[in-house]
């Protein structure tokens, strides 16, 4: 089936979960009965038992701040084409529902917070409306704040951040290891300031993590410089054969592994760094078991490649931390 409405309930980002699942149940009830279609026909399993019809629109549970939640709100009943409901506090901390209505007929509209608003309509209207809510989760932090500039404007270096004013017209190795330094700055700067929060996993189902990018980044270094172009006998620090996921599944919240993982991630930095340096030319080969014989220029454009895929993670997984962008 194919639908060309959307049904969305918004919680506010706080709210403990027994509260978002109370508001998301209270908003659906009152939404339901506004609602053009009626559920989807009955059906049966396969044992003849009968299930009753379901609302066929899939309904996410998305998250907001209050002050977005008021603005969602209000967006949302300007248009016309959308149904809105929204749960506000005044409706939360009534005991009944003639105390509702005596209290909100007190309150001006500009006083009133929203705990959840629930929109339908038009999918392209309410996707234009929601795009850049994230889902909610239980264990979001509550001081989390999306940037409320531009967001494309947030992701250029401030004229202080030398990171990519390197210059653009110099020799090949130059120009290769200042972008690579570039990406790993970067890296550094989406882990900074939050020690506590680096193993959080905030993007479920997937298993990354910003403390599980830092090890694995730290056994890519390794391999590359160390055992391809070095020729060393220096197996991964995080992973293996047996545990081949061991850098992200293993990332968990202890001083001692976040410690770890950190000077793992500069001991290989600074290898690579050394071995870029004092390397004869950018022809410099090794063997690797995927790729055979490679260069130095390879490694080093693959390098840039791997950091720029995982600091795209990185900038994710930091902005669901803590509401950050742009670095």
């Amino acid at each position: 089936m194919t639908l060309n409405t959307k049904l969305v309930i918004v919680v506010r980002a706080d709210l403990p979960a027994a509260l978002a699942a109370n508001a998301a149940a209270v908003l659906a009830l009152s939404l339901g009965g506004r609602l053009p279609h009626p559920p989807a026909a009955d059906a049966k399993d396969g044992s003849g038992e009968r299930h009753a019809g379901l609302n066929p629109h899939p309904v996410p549970i998305l998250s907001a701040t209050a002050d977005q939640l008021r603005d969602l709100h209000r967006s949302a009943r300007a248009d016309d084409d959308l149904i809105t409901v929204g749960f506000n506090e005044v409706a939360r901390q009534a005991r009944t529902y003639h105390d509702y209505l005596a209290a909100l007929a007190a309150t001006p509209a500009d006083e009133i917070d929203y705990v959840a608003v629930a929109a339908y309509g038009p999918r392209n209207r309410i996707t234009a409306l929601t795009k850049r809510l994230p889902l909610y989760a239980a264990d979001a932090p509550v001081d989390a704040r999306p940037d409320r500039t531009h967001r494309k404007a947030g992701l250029f270096p401030t004229a202080e951040d030398g990171r990519f004013s390197t210059p653009a017209n110099v020799g090949e190795r130059q120009l290769l290891h200042d972008m690579l330094r570039a990406q790993r700055h970067t890296l550094a700067l989406k882990c900074a300031g939050i020690e506590e929060a680096l193993a959080r996993r905030t993007v479920p189902p997937s298993t990354l993590s910003l403390l599980g990018l830092v090890r694995h980044l730290a056994d890519v270094e390794r391999r590359w410089f160390r055992q391809v172009l070095a020729g060393q006998d220096a197996p991964p620090r995080f992973s293996s054969r047996t545990n081949p996921d061991g850098d992200f599944d293993d990332a968990v919240p202890e001083p001692t592994v976040i410690a770890a993982a950190h000077r793992a991630w500069h001991d290989e930095v600074t290898f690579a760094d050394t071995f870029i340096a004092d390397a004869r030319d950018l022809d410099v080969e090794g063997n690797d078991a995927w790729r055979g014989t490679v260069s130095l220029r390879w490694v080093l454009v693959h390098l840039i490649e791997e950091y720029a895929r995982h600091n795209g993670h990185a900038d994710l997984l930091r902005e669901r931390i803590d509401g950050t962008v742009g670095m």
